[in-house]
């Protein structure tokens, strides 16, 4: 299925937020919040055409459980480099 370019866009800058508030979160190690967003990643990515976004999120998810600083900190730069190449 494809997704119309406006909703895509608006998942787009949504992303961002989540990039934004995820590296706030690693600041603080607040692991709850990130693994939150790497959930809601692991779930839509897939959805919105971005099976990537999908392994990521995934990713975020079980470093976040898990407290792993090194993995949480590589899937972070991961995400925002999505980010950066569909903004």
């Amino acid at each position: 299925m494809e997704v119309p370019n406006e909703i895509m866009q608006r998942y787009i800058e949504r992303r961002k937020r989540d990039l934004e508030d995820c590296l706030a979160s690693l600041q603080n190690l607040r692991y709850d919040e990130i693994e939150r967003v790497g959930h809601q990643l692991k779930g839509n990515g897939t959805t919105f055409g971005h099976p990537d976004l999908s392994a990521i999120g995934k990713k975020m998810e079980s470093a976040a459980q898990a407290h792993d600083l090194p993995t949480l900190e590589s899937a972070l730069k991961e995400f925002s480099e999505w980010v950066h190449k569909h903004s």
